[in-house]
């Protein structure tokens, strides 16, 4: 008698379709558990200059934030943290000298002349003989505008190579220090020579989505977003 246990009539029964979804469910169930959602708000900026990127770990169900802060000599550390960053936290109420010393430990400050300077009485002399002291107006110090407008127009998965969309006047490059990093990793970019309208990047490790692009120009932050890979077009 040719008799099926019950588990293998139920086996039987499902058919290839059934062991098609259990198999896709498995493979979900597998990536999810190394997949970061970052919040849809982007970065949280705090007066003292730390920018934070939230997140989800839905793999691991644990939330953070990975966290950007210029130091003192403009390079830049990327500390991060095992809960979201708000408004209420401590760091974010936090002055820029606790940070420095939190974060650019052994970091040797601008020197002075490379510093804004604030307003200086400047003496000078009237027709009468009276001594006179004017003040001149403080140095201002000019936000950069960014460089890139967020879009990711194709990437090359077999190369680590992203393109980037550059602005649509994008400052001279030409014996300027750019740099750039992507998901919480130095990335080597540069202007493309065929297209100059985009940046090209890549990677070390390879390309995943979201990822956080933070592009740093002479030292000052010029972007900060989240690229979800929509427009990543394969090349």
């Amino acid at each position: 008698m040719n008799r099926k246990t019950p588990r293998l009539q139920q086996e039987t029964n499902r058919g290839p379709m059934g062991r098609k979804i259990i198999l896709f469910l498995a493979i979900f169930a597998l990536l999810l558990t190394g997949c970061k959602f970052y919040a849809e708000g982007g970065p949280v900026t705090s007066p003292n200059g730390l920018s934070c990127q939230n997140y989800t770990n839905y793999g691991s169900f644990q939330q953070g934030a990975e966290c950007v802060y210029t130091c003192p000599d403009g390079t830049f550390r990327q500390p991060s943290m095992t809960e979201k960053f708000t408004t209420s936290s401590p760091l974010y109420s936090a002055s820029k000298k606790e940070l420095d010393g939190q974060f650019c430990a052994g970091v040797l400050p601008l020197t002075p002349t490379e510093l804004p300077t604030g307003t200086s009485p400047t003496v000078t002399a009237s027709p009468t003989g009276v001594v006179v002291a004017s003040t001149t107006p403080a140095e201002v110090p000019i936000a950069l505008p960014p460089l890139l407008t967020g879009e990711v127009t194709s990437c090359d998965r077999s190369m680590n190579l992203i393109n980037f969309r550059l602005v649509e006047s994008p400052p001279d490059l030409t014996g300027r220090t750019l740099t750039a990093q992507i998901s919480a990793e130095a990335s080597t970019c540069a202007v493309n020579p065929v297209n100059t309208t985009l940046l090209t990047c890549k990677t070390k490790s390879p390309l995943t989505f979201p990822m956080r692009v933070v592009v740093q120009l002479d030292g000052a932050v010029v972007n900060d977003f989240t690229a979800d890979g929509l427009g990543c077009l394969i090349f």
